[in-house]
């Protein structure tokens, strides 16, 4: 019994990791989020359009976003 214990001991220290891992993913997933969504604002901004409107679609769209807000062109 006591020899069972010392044998899954090191597997429950990999599920803690993984579990731990997958959660400092997630954070870095949202503060890249935040970020994309901010640089997002800014440039729709200074070119014109609503910064509210390209920083929510910054926060849910991050990259494809910050593609589109960078290829439009200025408003008139």
């Amino acid at each position: 019994m006591l020899h069972h214990h010392l044998l899954a001991a090191p597997e429950q220290h990999l599920q803690a990791a993984g579990f731990i891992l997958r959660g400092v993913r997630g954070v870095l997933v949202i503060i890249g989020s935040v970020i994309a969504g901010v640089i997002c604002a800014f440039v729709a901004k200074s070119k014109g359009y609503s910064a509210v409107l390209f920083g929510i679609l910054g926060l849910i769209f991050n990259i494809i976003t910050l593609i589109v807000v960078l290829v439009i062109p200025r408003k008139r």
